[in-house]
Order: structure tokens, then sequence, then C-alpha cells
């Protein structure tokens, strides 16, 4: 039995890393968990991806959401109603649609009526949430509609791999919870060369132009990234349990 999920995310590592997760689970469900990309959708010449983020998934949510009047029967309207997110769900057979967005862009997000004044996760997820669904035209979350918020950034996984007696932690108190660490980028980039990092102003970023060994360091520790992030526990018990 085939499961397919489609895809609309930030970008082609998170592309990757949802695709080896959904790979990795196939095994234990028995059942093959396909994941389709609707946006970013990789050139079919130059089989690169288009420069993709948050503001191309807010893009796509407005484009294919509830915000167009497809209530006549005009060329304009008909045409509309096809890009409607339902009715691509409906013409691929898909289970339902994930939409992933880092939280750590919150503060990014300044066409609501209010602005992200939070200091927690569940906050920033929330935020995350709500500015989603106005992007949707939605007033709640619909049933095939999964929002994969990542908390911070799907980095935040990368470095739930590592264990927690590493010296890099050794600021951080016993009991700490990776998803509140909203240095993640400097962390990884402090570990000993495991990662290639780059100098942007004055502050450190992780290149992303081969990103198959960090997706991989993900996968071989799934369990342990699962135990230390709820995101990554919901979203492994969404695709095991649909």
């Amino acid at each position: 039995m085939i499961k397919k999920y489609l895809l609309v995310c930030e970008g082609p590592t998170d592309i990757l890393v949802i695709n080896e997760i959904a790979k990795k689970l196939s095994q234990t469900v028995d059942e093959q968990i396909k994941i389709q990309e609707l946006s970013p959708q990789r050139d079919a010449t130059t089989r690169r991806y288009p420069n993709h983020g948050w503001e191309e998934v807010r893009q796509w949510c407005r484009l294919y959401g509830n915000s167009i009047n497809i209530t006549s029967n005009s060329l304009e309207a008909l045409a509309a109603k096809h890009k409607n997110w339902r009715t691509q769900l409906v013409l691929s057979g898909a289970e339902a649609i994930i939409i992933q967005m880092d939280t750590d862009i919150v503060n990014y997000i300044t066409d609501l009526a209010i602005s992200y004044t939070g200091t927690t996760k569940q906050a920033r997820k929330r935020f995350a949430q709500n500015a989603i669904l106005n992007w949707l035209g939605e007033s709640s979350l619909p049933d095939t509609i999964y929002l994969l918020l990542s908390t911070q950034s799907t980095e935040t996984w990368l470095l739930a791999t590592h264990e927690r007696t590493e010296e890099v932690f050794s600021e951080l108190s016993d009991n700490f919870d990776f998803e509140n660490i909203d240095n993640v980028i400097e962390l990884l980039c402090s570990l000993n060369f495991q990662y290639i990092c780059y100098d942007e102003g004055n502050r450190k970023k992780l290149s992303k132009s081969n990103y198959t060994p960090y997706a991989m360091k993900i996968i071989e520790n799934l369990q342990k990234v699962r135990n230390e992030c709820d995101e990554a526990e919901r979203f492994c018990s969404f695709l095991e349990s649909t």
C-alpha cells in the first residue's frame, strides 16, 4: 500500500529530510510513504530548485487558499478553482498536504492584525499556525492539512542528534529543551568541524550545498531526535498513523 502526501516547504534541505524520514518510517509501518513536492519543485531542465523560503510558503498559501472568489462560472473563477488546495489534493489522490515552515521567522511576519510578542516555543507555533491559516483563508485547521512547524528550524533536529553531555551544551541546564535553543546554527558550527559553516555579516551560517550527510545523521539518530524534539515526534507519529 502507498500513502502519498503533498509537500509545501521552505526549501530543498527540508524536502531531503522529510523524504528520508518517510523512507525510514516506511520500513517500520510496512507501507510505502511517498512525498510529492508541490512547492518548491525541481526544474526539469537544470534539476535545481528555485530560491525558496517562508515568504514563498506564504505566496503558495495565498495562491491556493480560499482568498479567491470561486462561486461564479467564469473562466477565471474556474481556473482559480483548480488552483485551490482542496482540488490539488483530490486530483493527486494524496492523504493530506504537509506545510512546513520554521518558527524562527515569526518576528518577520508583519501582514497579520497583530505582531508576534511571545517568548516560548508554543507561542511561536501558535503564531505560525495562525499566520498560515490566515494566508490560506481558513478559520480552523482542516483535517487534510498537516502543519510541520519546525522549532526553531529543521537544524534543531540535527543538533538533537548530539549527546547532552557534549561540551557545546555545558552552559545549559541539565534538563534543557532542544526546541528552546535559539542559537542552533552557532552551536552546530562550534562542533569541531563536523559541519561546514561560513560567516554572513556578524553571524554564522550552515552551508547547505551538501546537506545529505546532515539529513542522514538525523535519520540514523531518529529515535533520539523524536525523544528530544516534540515536533519531530508529532510529525513521525502523523506519518505512522494516517
